[in-house]
């Protein structure tokens, strides 16, 4: 693993932050001059720290307005049926994360819909068609309060 200094852990907090901040803002905040916080971005980028920046969409604001939780439940614990499962995960841009869980179910989806029908859709036409699946059970966010893409880091 690559070893992070104090200056490292602050330009990865202030990227995390706001991305679109120029080097030369970057380096007035951990008093640098611009090349060595070029290079030391450069490091954090090459080692995979920073996998990529993106641009942080407002779901409701694109008509995107139903979050659903599914926990997922496959039929036989085999390597091709969670092979299969992530195929169908990755051809489905409405699927915004899956994660392998513990417990009664097999997997976590967090889904992005615009609404109550687009969900029964989903559900209807998609997941319904896994012959690999044996149980759904959804859970629909009413309100959400927290929602952050920053991983809080401290040195």
């Amino acid at each position: 693993m690559i070893q992070l200094d104090s200056i490292d852990y602050v330009l990865i907090n202030e990227l995390q932050k706001d991305a679109k901040q120029s080097i030369k803002q970057l380096a007035g905040k951990v008093k640098l001059s611009i090349t060595p916080v070029q290079q030391r971005i450069k490091k954090i980028e090459q080692n995979g720290i920073i996998k990529k920046y993106v641009g942080i969409v407002d779901p409701l604001l694109v008509d995107k307005k139903l979050t659903v939780y599914c926990q997922v439940t496959l039929v036989k614990h085999q390597e091709a049926y969670f092979k299969d499962f992530e195929n169908f995960i990755n051809s489905h841009d409405e699927i915004m994360e899956m994660s392998y869980i513990t417990g009664s179910h097999d997997l976590l989806l967090k889904i992005l819909l615009r609404d109550m029908l687009e969900y029964q859709e989903f559900v209807l036409h998609k997941m319904a068609f896994l012959d690999i699946v044996s149980n759904i059970q959804s859970s629909f966010v009413i309100k959400q309060v927290k929602n952050e893409t920053k991983i809080s880091l401290k040195k």
